[in-house]
């Protein structure tokens, strides 16, 4: 078994390939010619006798498949999803948790203060207690 592999005879473009017996001759469309690895669409085999395959610049292809891409997103716009009453609520406690923390880290920081100030006979105005 050998590989074949197809083109278009009018834009001639790659095609895909077949498996067909080793004894099977090439015909008008077709080459045992392999496409090389790592080539970018639209593949075509330039001549009937060429001796390999002519792929795209990547460059090009990708500048293409994101105009394509910008195309698809400009015909078919989509709304972003807003969230539901639930999820809306389940953020606000959750904004009411991180407030509430940062509270009692400051009353904590705060009461620490005083006990030091307290511990150490210190008051605001530097004297003792």
């Amino acid at each position: 078994m050998k590989a074949i592999y197809l083109y278009d005879t009018t834009s001639r473009t790659f095609q895909g390939s077949k498996l067909v017996d080793d004894d099977y001759v090439a015909t008008a469309g077709e080459t045992e010619i392999k496409p090389t690895d790592g080539l970018y669409e639209p593949i075509t085999f330039p001549t009937d006798d060429a001796t390999a395959w002519v792929g795209t610049d990547k460059a090009v292809w990708q500048a293409a498949q994101d105009a394509a891409n910008q195309a698809y997103l400009k015909e078919h716009p989509e709304e972003a999803p807003q969230p539901t009453a639930e999820q809306q609520a389940l953020t606000a406690l959750a904004q009411q948790i991180a407030d509430n923390d940062t509270n009692t880290t400051t009353q904590i920081t705060s009461i620490e203060q005083a006990m030091t100030a307290l511990a150490t006979g210190t008051t605001k105005n530097g004297g003792n207690a």
